[in-house]
């Protein structure tokens, strides 16, 4: 079943779902004024040739329109084959994801020279068509393109072939599935680790108890021994104890017993005879207890503490503290920046920095194909750009973004960007919390006035003073 085509006003979306009919909006105006290119902006493709360049190449040639004027545009030499494709066709709006303005002087006789623009495109899909300019082909007998068979097939031509969206789709795919692979891998090791350390937390347990068990056993074997010494000794007297304490040694004399002797010859009593006394029968005494020896008390002389010194000076930390460089208070010392360094700032776009500047150049409120779909663009100075104006768009309020000109303004919490080389971006997400604003003047900053005073003499003395006082809104 052939696909049913949904248009708005004859504008037909390759992708129903994002509709393409509310981003045809006139843009080339804007480009030309602003030298600015909005990434993602969408054009009519009104014809394609194929022209002769330098050194007898040849260069294929878009004429891409806005519904009020049209410009040209060159394809890279990569993205020729989407051309040769067939996937960009007149009559068909393409979304530019990469594109740069360009100019060259040409030499005219009559008007005397002058400026000739142009578009680089570096990347390009194809979103949609319009049915009335592909009738108004078809009537002069042009080919067109078979639009059913590029819904057929508009995976091919809108999405997955070329596109930085498509591109970047694949990039988060990609992260998301080494994300999850690098979540099951630290997964595994946390449950690895705790295996681990369970094991370890039980062999520690065993060996602990294993050892105690050991130690009780070792102290009941102990207390076993010393039980049995103790009853052995109070039944069992040795034979040290009993002929040192019971019993007396007797010491005979061979001088002393012959006149005993000769006393018993002639008929002397026995009980003459002198005798040793009979010791006393043995009768066992109980064993006293042991007594352990108790420590000598030793007398503890108190002597007096020296006097504590006093307290040595602490040396002071003389070391500056870093100023802040991201608040919302303007009015007391900030971390600047200068311009000539916004191209070597650690990122290369959406750095937050704060800059004294003197505001040159502010042109009209103007369209803006992101939220909030309005900005406004200016130009500011200071000493260090070497004369060169360093861009600022405003997306942050814009209708109330009105500096004088020639006055000096401190901005605050503003980012870099590499258009130009390096410029200055006020996004809508970074409103400061503070009521005094993102953009103060000079004056009113007590902490930096000398460098304000150097500014305004600065300024007072460069060549562009006067002219910008002039005339501002033609120069932007």
């Amino acid at each position: 079943m052939p696909p049913k085509f949904v248009h708005h006003k004859g504008i037909v979306s390759l992708d129903p779902s994002y509709p393409v009919h509310p981003e045809v909006t006139p843009l080339i105006a804007d480009i030309l004024r602003t030298k600015c290119c909005v990434q993602g902006s969408v054009f009519l493709v009104e014809a394609i040739d194929k022209i002769l360049g330098d050194r007898a190449r040849t260069v294929t040639r878009l004429v891409l329109g806005d519904g009020e004027l049209a410009i040209q545009g060159f394809l890279e030499r990569d993205m020729l084959w989407v051309v040769e494709k067939g996937n960009v066709f007149e009559g068909g709006y393409v979304r530019l994801d990469k594109f740069e303005l360009g100019e060259v002087v040409v030499e005219e006789e009559e008007e005397g020279g002058g400026k000739e623009f142009y578009l680089v495109i570096g990347d390009l899909r194809t979103v949609g068509w319009d049915v009335k300019y592909l009738n108004i082909l078809k009537s002069e007998g042009l080919e067109v393109k078979n639009v059913r068979e590029l819904m057929e097939r508009k995976e091919e031509v809108g999405g997955r072939v070329f596109g930085l969206e498509a591109r970047a789709r694949e990039m988060m795919e990609r992260k998301r599935r080494e994300r999850e692979e690098e979540e099951e891998r630290e997964r595994k090791m946390e449950e690895e680790r705790r295996r681990k350390e369970e094991e370890e937390r039980k062999r520690r347990e065993e060996e602990e108890v294993a050892e105690l068990i050991r130690l009780a056993e070792e102290v009941i074997e102990e207390t076993d021994d010393e039980v049995g010494i103790e009853e052995r000794d109070e039944d069992y007297i040795s034979e040290s104890d009993y002929e040192d304490d019971v019993f007396e040694r007797m010491e005979f004399s061979p001088q002393k017993a012959t006149p005993r002797r000769a006393m018993v010859a002639e008929g002397s009593s026995i009980n003459d005879i002198t005798t040793p006394p009979r010791p006393p029968p043995f009768k066992l005494q109980p064993r006293q207890p042991r007594v352990s020896p108790q420590p000598s008390q030793t007398r503890r002389i108190l002597t007096p503490k020296p006097p504590r010194p006093p307290p040595q000076p602490q040396p002071q930390n003389t070391t500056p503290k870093a100023l802040p460089w991201n608040t919302d208070n303007p009015f007391q010392p900030l971390k600047l920046t200068r311009l000539s360094q916004l191209g070597s700032l650690p990122y290369k776009q959406n750095w937050k920095l704060n800059a004294l500047v003197v505001v040159t150049q502010l042109g009209e409120p103007g369209p803006c194909p992101f939220p909030p779909h309005i900005q406004r663009q200016a130009r500011v100075i200071e000493q260090s750009t070497e004369g060169r104006h360093v861009h600022l768009t405003v997306f942050l309020d814009p209708e109330n973004f009105t500096p004088r000109l020639g006055e000096i303004y401190l901005l605050l919490g503003v980012k870099n960007h590499q258009f130009e080389g390096g410029s200055l971006k006020k996004y809508a997400s970074d409103k400061p919390k503070g009521r005094a604003g993102w953009w103060v003047e000079g004056h009113r900053l007590g902490w930096c006035q000398g460098m304000v005073e150097d500014l305004r003499e600065w300024w007072a003395q460069h060549p562009d003073n006067g002219k910008v006082v002039e005339g501002v809104e033609g120069a932007l």
